[in-house]
């Protein structure tokens, strides 16, 4: 089954390429925790936050629904996206492409929207609380391997920051 949506991740995928969110060398997740959480939203447009407002994305993504992921394709770029949930309507986004670390969001899923939440690298350094579960390399910042990692994302939940992106039912 394939879901095409406007923008879908566009500006997550820059974010996830970019090295300043939260990453992990390796997946610390697999199918068998992930579930397909597009599957109960259909027809979305995806907006992105422009000043205090969400503007409507002009680019396209498609997802490939495979097993219990989704590969999402963007300019010729393939990610492998696993929705993992944490607690309640709170879920994380893993972004695999091949030989890069993996990147993670935290997503917010509501009835009628997603919204997506960057754990920025800067934020958890900042914090000066995270020197036990995170590496911070440069700009980077890794989840160590022996964290306990869904409780790690169950904590940002308590104060996720502001969404940068937010999938709506088309109208």
């Amino acid at each position: 089954m394939k879901i095409m949506v406007r923008a879908i991740l566009g500006g997550l995928v820059a974010l996830a390429l970019s090295g300043c969110i939260l990453q992990s060398r390796a997946p610390l997740f697999g199918d068998a925790q992930a579930k397909l959480l597009l599957d109960g939203y259909a027809n979305v447009i995806t907006f992105e936050k422009s000043g205090g407002d969400w503007v409507k994305s002009k680019d396209q993504i498609a997802f490939v629904k495979q097993a219990g992921h989704y590969l999402a394709t963007l300019d010729k770029t393939e990610l492998l996206i696993r929705f993992v949930p944490i607690e309640g309507n709170w879920w994380v986004l893993q972004a695999e492409e091949a030989s890069k670390p993996t990147a993670y969001l935290l997503v917010e899923a509501k009835p009628a929207e997603l919204l997506f939440y960057p754990i920025a690298c800067k934020t958890l350094k900042e914090a000066g609380s995270y020197e036990k579960t995170v590496e911070f390399v440069d700009s980077d910042c890794f989840i160590k391997p022996e964290s306990d990692s869904k409780a790690l994302f169950a904590g940002f939940t308590a104060h996720p920051g502001e969404p940068t992106t937010r999938f709506a039912a088309a109208p």
